[in-house]
């Protein structure tokens, strides 16, 4: 799957760390030019590339009172099977340089796929996956691969 990712800060508004880090937070996150986030952290959040410039959303839902799925992915075979179609799944695209799954890192050059949905006033963002080829189950260990080009360290 893919339980964290990292990503530049350059191109993100301050702003938008604030919603989601104090300042202690984000030095502790930070890695150079880099900011780590993990979807068990208790506020996770994903970049995402938009027309206006990168901005932040929630990953993922981890409420039991929300009506959003109850995950931080979205499988493809899901997706194309409309089962997410009730919240007007937006495709978007996840600007990271890595990935962390399994307690191993990858690199990921273009970025990864995911899907931006709206339930009421609840923006949230999704990582897309999808059956993980022999690569990917063989080097990290899962049988679930982020949709993306994977470089494995």
């Amino acid at each position: 799957m893919c339980a964290g990712i990292s990503f530049h800060i350059d191109d993100i508004n301050p702003k938008e760390l604030d919603k989601f880090f104090t300042r202690q937070e984000f030095e502790k996150q930070r890695k150079g030019d880099q900011v780590q986030t993990m979807f068990w952290q208790d506020k996770p959040f994903l970049p995402v590339d938009e027309p206006e410039g990168v901005k932040l959303y929630e990953w993922g839902n981890r409420d039991r009172m929300s009506k959003l799925p109850k995950t931080g992915w979205a499988r493809l075979e899901s997706i194309q099977d409309g089962r997410w179609d009730w919240l007007n799944p937006q495709k978007i695209w996840i600007p990271s340089l890595m990935g962390y799954d399994k307690k191993k890192w990858f690199k990921t050059p273009r970025g990864l796929t995911g899907i931006k949905v709206r339930y009421h006033n609840l923006t949230r963002v999704y990582i897309v996956t999808t059956k993980a080829d022999r690569s990917y189950l063989d080097l990290i260990g899962h049988d679930r691969m982020p949709v993306g080009k994977i470089i494995y360290n």
